[in-house]
């Protein structure tokens, strides 16, 4: 059973330069996107079925991201750093125990 609802399997590697601190300011910008696509869906669509759709799956896309940015803010001392199911490097200046061995 997975821990948490976003864990998901291993489907890419995340470049070397994509660490915690970065994704966490990266998400920052598609929470943005988000609400900027929501507006777009309400002033757009015509038919309301069709925009609370879309503007649900916009909102739990923002919650997930949400929680991924809140859970990059410490996993770098847990030594365990994923986004969406994808493992993140940690840079050895933020955790040093994490590259031993």
């Amino acid at each position: 059973m997975p821990e948490s609802l976003y864990d998901l399997p291993e489907l890419v590697t995340l470049p070397g330069w994509a660490d915690p601190e970065l994704l966490a300011k990266a998400s920052v910008l598609g929470l943005a996107a988000l609400v900027v696509a929501a507006f777009l869906i309400l002033r757009i669509l015509r038919k309301v079925v069709a925009k609370v759709l879309l503007v649900g799956l916009v909102v739990l896309l923002g919650v997930g991201l949400w929680d991924q940015r809140l859970e990059l803010r410490s996993c770098a001392d847990e030594c365990s750093c994923t986004l969406f199911g994808q493992p993140v490097q940690i840079p050895l200046d933020r955790n040093p125990r994490c590259h031993s061995g």
